[in-house]
């Protein structure tokens, strides 16, 4: 793709990804041109691409993102399930094992399009290409250009042919730009040039818990003998293993996805993860308290070799914390908030970054504003992780009565949850994101979190009144 540009005033988006797609498609609608550039080669078929190492991992696309992905992009999640996503109910459809004990499974009504990230990212790019006024330029790197706290443009210049590794003879150029957006992800230097400008150090907040994962895809075998049992406890269509935190540092699912096939994630914190090979993928497996996944994998067949994918932990830039924000720029997905992948929701924090940005965008284009609610959207998710990964020693605040307590009543509200519906559907809303986590103090789920411990100290003053 060499495209011929056209005149300014146009936007340029920096990052062909999941992020700057979905940017893409707001900023059509108010920019003449949108011009969209990546480093890598952007195929036209739903294959993997080189400089995404992560999309040969499970991905999940929550309710909330899944919701406004298909109000950006109308008939996105059908045309998904034609291509082979499987829909999935997050209760009904999932075997969840989780600290210690098995959940019950009911209908609940958010389900999921369970598929490999190619495969979404595809479906977005078609799209993106359809838009009149957006052209999609790989194989190009940029680099934003600041003056006097003010965006100008791009510097641009080609990378190397995907196969050859060599680079096409020609000379650096500068785009002229009103809006220059960076979806880089979280790689992205733009902290660095945002110093070398003039316009102070980005802070950062990090959560260190050396994550690793290996996947691999398998065929998905004819499981319909074993799913009719009397139980109904093999008729599943995910199956997932959740550790006891802290004690406990190893998850496991087996997802559907497209094709046919199962793709199999196996992670942990502080470097527990198995052996990038199918023995010890396996291994790993059979290590887990329950032998469900270790058994399934047993009557599949491998259709890839696994893959390891490592990352420091969770990483927040405050954007939003800078005094001088460069009018005419802007900051967006894993460039901002990049979150433990093991607890899906990083394409559903970059959604709301993106719908954050479109709703204040429609009405004038203050850069400073947008990226502060940028930076405001992904609060939520950044401290739901945040909340579970500061079990960890060394991590967070030093325990002290109010974070016990506060550990304490979701440790209870976690157990209780496996077996009381509406506790359960109160979770599944929080961690979709379609409900605030504060719904789960609320007096009513307090109430049901206590009521068996309340009852339980009632019945024993009845039956040892002097004890």
């Amino acid at each position: 793709m060499r495209p011929s540009y056209s005149p300014a005033p146009r936007a340029v988006v920096i990052g062909g990804s999941i992020a700057g797609l979905l940017t893409a498609r707001v900023l059509s609608e108010r920019y003449a041109q949108v011009l969209v550039l990546d480093r890598d080669h952007l195929p036209d078929r739903a294959v993997p691409r080189q400089c995404v190492p992560q999309e040969h991992h499970v991905h999940l696309l929550l309710q909330r993102g899944q919701d406004i992905m298909e109000r950006l992009f109308p008939g996105l999640l059908h045309d998904l399930e034609k291509q082979g996503a499987l829909v999935v109910d997050l209760t009904q459809d999932v075997k969840c094992h989780q600290a210690g004990a098995w959940k019950r499974r009911w209908p609940s009504g958010i389900t999921a399009r369970y598929c490999t990230r190619t495969l979404l990212e595809h479906q977005l790019r078609k799209r993106v290409q359809d838009l009149p006024n957006v052209v999609l330029a790989d194989r190009t790197e940029a680099q934003p250009l600041f003056k006097d706290g003010c965006v100008t443009g791009v510097r641009l210049h080609s990378v190397g042919c995907p196969v050859t590794g060599e680079a096409e003879k020609t000379e650096d150029r500068i785009e002229s730009a009103v809006l220059v957006v960076d979806a880089t992800g979280r790689g992205s230097d733009i902290s660095s040039q945002l110093e070398q400008a003039g316009l102070g150090q980005v802070p950062v907040e990090q959560i260190v818990t050396r994550l690793g994962y290996v996947s691999a895809t398998f065929a998905r075998p004819d499981r319909g003998a074993s799913a009719a049992s009397k139980d109904g406890s093999d008729d599943w269509k995910v199956l997932l293993y959740l550790p006891r935190l802290p004690a406990q540092k190893r998850m496991a699912v087996i997802s559907p996805i497209e094709g046919e096939r199962w793709m199999v994630t196996a992670g942990a914190w502080f470097g527990q993860e198995p052996d990038p090979t199918h023995e010890g993928l396996l291994a790993y497996l059979s290590s887990l308290s329950v032998p469900d996944l270790h058994n399934a994998l047993l009557q599949a067949t491998p259709l890839s070799a696994p893959r390891r994918y490592r990352m420091p932990g969770g990483q927040r830039r405050h954007f939003d914390q800078l005094r001088d924000w460069p009018k005419g720029f802007l900051a967006i997905g894993d460039c901002v908030c990049s979150i433990n992948p093991l607890y899906s929701q990083g394409m559903s924090a970059t959604a709301l970054q993106v719908e954050a940005m479109a709703a204040i965008i429609a009405k004038g284009c203050d850069t400073a504003r947008i990226q502060r609610r940028i930076c405001e959207a992904v609060s939520l998710p950044w401290q739901q992780a945040a909340a579970v990964e500061e079990q960890f020693e060394g991590i967070g605040l030093p325990p002290g009565l109010r974070i016990n307590l506060h550990r304490a009543y979701f440790e209870q509200l976690a157990n209780r949850a496996r077996h009381d519906r509406v506790l359960a559907m109160a979770v599944l809303r929080v961690n979709n994101l379609i409900a605030d986590p504060a719904t789960l103090m609320a007096p009513a789920i307090a109430a049901r979190v206590f009521a068996p411990t309340l009852l339980r100290r009632v019945w024993m003053a009845r039956e040892h009144p002097h004890v």
